[in-house]
């Protein structure tokens, strides 16, 4: 049986003739009978009374059209379906982000959601990129906004750089340090550092090292880390700890003037890059492209 002949029972039931069935659906109604009787033949019973002028369904006739609307019914609902969906419209977005990202765009990104697609639903995850990386290639995510230090050696990952961004060190409206022309190593050391991840790498310890002319190795001089960067610059907007890590984490309470970026004698030459990771070879779903349109938008230096 298939869903034409359920259209053509449907047919002769509203209209009570196999004649005017013919017509509505464009068949001869040779053709029209022919597929009525396979269909019963399937079935193993009539699905027409056919004595009578106006044809009616016997009660196995009354069950299958009932049946094949509900089928109608759900076709529909899923051409629609698949309509909106490649409208992005409606569907699920399973994104993970790290500790930065996850500063940087997760309430942004559910705002804009929200206020533009409202149907899409959205499934935030945090955690050690490791594990975020396991449920990527598990496919119980759809794509990861991370450090590029993150990804080792790949070849089953489809990676999109954002353009570098610039670390800096930010502190609460009012700090001491606010006022500074320049701020050297051993006033920043007066003050506990914080920093987002889990240590600085060696590359970001030699610039930090060749800027401030010490031979001080920055992850000791850290007091406070963690991969809740919000954390971290609640707790330098309430006390005088100095926010180390990219300036764009504290672009919203900087923008708020609760915090502020320290002046440096000459520029801090050291930045941070993130990615958009995705699985090779797997279809991605459409509602993916909006996430990662407005990551493209966020992603970058003001």
């Amino acid at each position: 049986m298939n869903l034409q002949q359920f259209e053509h029972l449907l047919a002769v039931a509203e209209t009570g003739s196999f004649s005017r069935a013919a017509e509505q659906l464009h068949l001869t109604q040779p053709a029209l009978s022919r597929s009525i009787l396979a269909l019963e033949d399937e079935l193993g019973a009539p699905l027409i009374e056919r004595a009578g002028k106006r044809k009616e369904l016997t009660p196995l006739g009354v069950l299958v059209a009932a049946r094949a609307r509900r089928i109608g019914l759900e076709l529909s609902e899923l051409k629609r379906s698949a309509s909106l969906l490649a409208g992005l419209e409606v569907g699920t977005v399973k994104l993970g982000l790290g500790p930065a990202p996850t500063a940087m765009l997760a309430v942004p990104l559910l705002q804009h959601m929200l206020a533009h697609h409202p149907r899409i639903k959205v499934q935030l995850s945090s955690g050690p990129a490791e594990l975020q990386l396991q449920s990527l290639r598990a496919r119980d995510l759809d794509a990861l906004v991370i450090h590029r230090r993150s990804l080792s050696p790949y070849d089953d990952l489809n990676v999109d750089l954002f353009p570098e961004m610039r670390l800096g060190f930010v502190c609460r409206s009012g700090h001491p340090l606010q006022g500074a022309a320049q701020v050297s190593f051993a006033q920043l050391r007066q003050y506990p550092l914080a920093a987002s991840g889990t240590g600085l790498s060696d590359e970001a310890v030699q610039s930090l090292n060749a800027h401030f002319g010490q031979s001080v190795h920055f992850n000791e001089a850290i007091l406070f880390q963690s991969d809740e960067a919000a954390c971290l610059l609640e707790v330098v907007r309430t006390t005088d700890a100095v926010f180390l890590g990219a300036i764009e984490v504290a672009r919203a309470p900087i923008d708020r003037g609760e915090l502020a970026e320290l002046r440096l004698s000459r520029p801090l030459r050291l930045t941070s890059q993130f990615a958009f990771v995705t699985l090779e070879g797997v279809t991605e779903p459409p509602a993916l492209k909006v996430v990662r349109e407005f990551c493209a938008e966020r992603m970058h230096d003001r």
